[in-house]
This record gives C-alpha cells, sequence and structure tokens, in this order.
C-alpha cells in the first residue's frame, strides 16, 4: 500500500466522521476516490478543510462564533499565473454568539431565563455554497477572489442561562420563517503552497473571508461575515497516478 494510498484512506474515514448522514458529503467522497482519474497537469481537484470564524455584521453585540468548515474544490489552469477554482461547502457555518436576551414567544420559558443569570443567545446558521474563485498566482503564493451563493440548511437561536450551574438552562428557538433561503456575496482566498511539488499538486494552506450583500434574516440587521483559515489537500495528480 502506497503512502498515497494509506493517505487518502485517512483522510476518507476523517470525513466520514464528519459529516456521516449528509447527502453532500457524498461529493466530497467522490473527488477523494476518483482524484486519480480526472487529475492533470491543468485540473486537480481536493478536498478543504476549514476553522471558521463568523459574525452578523451590524448585528449590535455579535461576536465571533467559531466552527469548521468542510468541502471539495476543483483548480483548472488557464495559463502560468491564472486559474480558475470553483468549489462546494457542505458545512459552511455561518451566525454569531454574545446577543442579547430577546423573548422566545413561550411565556413559561421567558419566565425561566428571566430568573436566571449569564443569559446568552447565540445566533446558529448553516449554508451549502458555491464559491467561484479566480485566482492568481505568485510563486508559492496565490490570491483569488470571486462570488460566492449559498442556500441555508440550518437556522436557530440557541439560548442558555445559568440557574444552579453554568448554562443548566437551554432552549432552541427555529428561524426557519424569518431566514432569507439564499445566501450571496464575496469570497476572498489566499493560499500557500507547503511543498515544492510542480504545478497544482501541493498541499496549501488556506485564509479565506466571505461577506454577504444582505441581511441572513428577513426582519433583523446582520450580514454574514466569515473568516477562515485551514488546509486545501489536493487529491490525485500525474505523479500520484502513476504510482502502482
Amino acid at each position: 500500500m502506497t503512502r498515497s494510498t494509506i493517505g487518502r484512506i485517512a483522510v476518507v474515514t476523517a470525513a466520514l466522521a464528519m459529516g456521516a448522514g449528509s447527502v453532500a458529503h457524498g461529493q466530497a467522497i467522490l473527488v477523494l476516490i476518483f482524484g486519480d482519474k480526472f487529475a492533470s497537469e491543468k485540473l486537480q481537484g481536493g478536498i478543504k478543510v476549514d476553522l471558521a470564524w463568523s459574525t452578523l455584521a451590524g448585528l449590535p453585540d455579535a461576536q465571533r462564533l467559531r466552527s469548521f468548515a468542510i468541502g471539495g474544490f476543483l483548480e483548472l489552469r488557464l495559463g502560468t499565473h491564472v486559474s480558475i477554482q470553483p468549489e462546494f461547502t457542505f458545512k459552511f457555518p455561518a451566525g454569531a454568539k454574545g446577543l442579547p436576551f430577546t423573548p422566545t414567544g413561550d411565556p413559561h420559558v421567558d419566565s425561566a431565563f428571566a430568573g436566571a443569570s449569564n443569559v446568552s443567545v447565540a445566533r446558529t446558521l448553516g449554508y451549502v455554497t458555491v464559491p467561484f474563485l479566480a485566482k492568481v498566482t505568485f510563486g508559492r503564493l496565490r490570491l483569488g477572489a470571486g462570488p460566492q451563493f449559498g442556500y441555508v440548511v440550518k437556522a436557530f437561536d440557541h439560548y442558555t442561562g445559568s440557574v444552579a450551574r453554568e448554562n443548566d438552562l437551554s432552549y432552541n428557538v427555529a428561524l426557519w420563517s424569518r431566514v432569507n433561503r439564499w445566501d450571496a456575496g464575496v469570497s476572498v482566498l489566499a493560499e500557500f503552497a507547503l511543498s515544492g511539488k510542480p504545478g497544482l499538486q501541493s498541499l496549501r494552506v488556506r485564509a479565506g473571508w466571505y461577506r454577504a450583500f444582505s441581511d441572513a434574516l428577513s426582519d433583523a440587521p446582520g450580514q454574514n461575515d466569515i473568516l477562515a483559515l485551514g488546509l486545501g489537500i489536493p487529491i490525485g495528480g500525474p505523479k500520484a497516478a502513476a504510482q502502482p
């Protein structure tokens, strides 16, 4: 068993652990399994795994909420220094924490939180997204930018408070009647290749930023604003495909 095969098995196992049960997750697994079949000197696929810090710009008291994002990418080289990179992120977190208490609509729940301390609200949103990036390469440094489109798959406010012990009171309020189903904005990406491998086949460190054009909810301010830091892991390639 080759080193590349062992590495791929490890990555598949990690992806299964993080994304089991997701239909879209299967698309990333296809990239992992069949990367050698379509990879070439001009086309490279892979997966991306990022730590993400999200907030809702324009919403008072909003603090960044930490989570992780996972998906896949395809990079197509158009010239020596220019490429395009469509991506698919099946877990793209958004939202913010540290929001003040607002009535839940249930008098019994509101009464319970009225008697609690350290009450806080975290607005938790999740999207399936498709960024489409144009990239320019300067040696090992790659810079990209382009539009991103997303569809919401998770939306709720998570209330927490302390009564007898820390955060022993919690309650979720669904936001489906208030959330805008579609989200669009601009995505910016900087990558640095960690190895001297030729072409597109190098492991790369990723730093990204996304900012939405409009508010996440239909009746409240707050545009999705996400910072991300992680890895882009190419799968397959001409050299890997030639190995027994």
